[in-house]
C-alpha cells in the first residue's frame, strides 16, 4: 500500500530520515566521530526500511529480523566487493607509477 501512494512513501521517507537524524545523534553523544554516525545511522534506517517494505508484502513468510539480515549481508557483501576492487585497481595504479620511474635495466 505504501509503495503505490506517494504521498504515504514522503510520508515514510521522512520518519526513516528522523529515525536516522536520531540514531547519528544518539552515536555521537557517546563519542563517535559525526561522520562515521551519520553513515552508520543512514544506513541502518536504509536497511530498515528496505527490510520493513519487504516484510509487508503479501506473502513474505519471513519475519522482519531474518529479511534485516538478509539485507545488511547484501550490503556487507557489496561494500566488501567494491572495496576489494578499489584496492586491486590502487595496487595496479602504484605498480604502474613505479614501472614508469624504475630505471631500465
Amino acid at each position: 500500500m505504501i509503495e503505490q501512494n506517494p504521498a504515504l512513501r514522503e510520508r515514510e521517507s521522512h520518519k526513516l530520515a528522523g529515525l536516522a537524524t536520531t540514531v547519528a545523534d544518539a552515536l555521537g553523544a557517546r563519542g563517535v566521530d559525526q561522520l562515521a554516525a551519520t553513515l552508520a545511522a543512514e544506513s541502518g534506517a536504509t536497511v530498515f526500511g528496505i527490510a520493513f517494505t519487504q516484510w509487508i508484502r503479501d506473502g513474505e513468510q519471513r519475519s522482519l529480523a531474518d529479511i534485516t539480515a538478509d539485507i545488511l549481508h547484501e550490503l556487507r557483501t557489496l561494500t566488501a566487493d567494491t572495496a576489494a576492487s578499489r584496492h586491486r585497481k590502487s595496487a595496479t595504479a602504484r605498480s604502474r607509477r613505479t614501472d614508469r620511474t624504475s630505471p631500465a635495466l
